[in-house]
């Protein structure tokens, strides 16, 4: 069975999109993913390891514009787009102390989901191990609450594995 960014990418691999945002930076793989997917994706990170490691691992792409803030200033750069990814927790192989927090990733996802373009869609990936799930129970009370005449919400899990990573999809209808 796939990984949960395998899962991802194999979803957003079905189509070709305008606009395209990761969320979460970290090392560039999603980043990377959606280049070639996407005429323009823009990528956010807080940590400069994460910028660092992300332009070396992209090398020459045109297409990606990558951004030293968090993700929660998105709105800044653009009006629109069709497809964002979050990989949620902390940075692989970076400070385990730096994680993502539901107050930032919430306020970003409200943002995301007005700006988002219709049958767009937002992937989640989950970890909840990081902080023993706080973040991943106010993230699931928002999609729960989310118009289903807005909005698709589905939730891809691991049954059997204690604290294992998840995907939540927001489509826009």
């Amino acid at each position: 069975m796939e990984s949960m960014i395998e899962f991802i990418h194999e979803r957003i691999g079905k189509k070709y999109y305008d606009q395209g945002i990761d969320f979460t930076m970290g090392n560039g793989h999603d980043t990377l993913f959606l280049s070639d997917y996407c005429k323009h994706v823009y990528s956010y990170d807080i940590q400069a390891m994460a910028l660092n490691n992300t332009k070396e691992f992209i090398k020459d792409k045109k297409n990606v514009t990558l951004f030293l803030k968090s993700h929660e200033y998105f709105d800044e750069d653009i009006i629109s787009f069709d497809v964002g990814v979050f990989n949620l927790g902390y940075l692989p192989g970076g400070n385990h102390e730096c994680v993502t927090h539901y107050q930032t990733t919430l306020k970003t996802i409200e943002k995301a989901l007005n700006l988002l373009n219709p049958q767009g869609c937002l992937y989640i990936a989950i970890y909840i191990g990081h902080d023993k799930g706080e973040e991943s129970i106010h993230l699931e009370e928002y999609f729960h609450a989310l118009d289903h005449k807005l909005y698709n919400v589905a939730k891809f899990e691991m049954m059997n594995k204690k604290n294992a990573p998840y995907v939540v999809i927001v489509e826009k209808r």
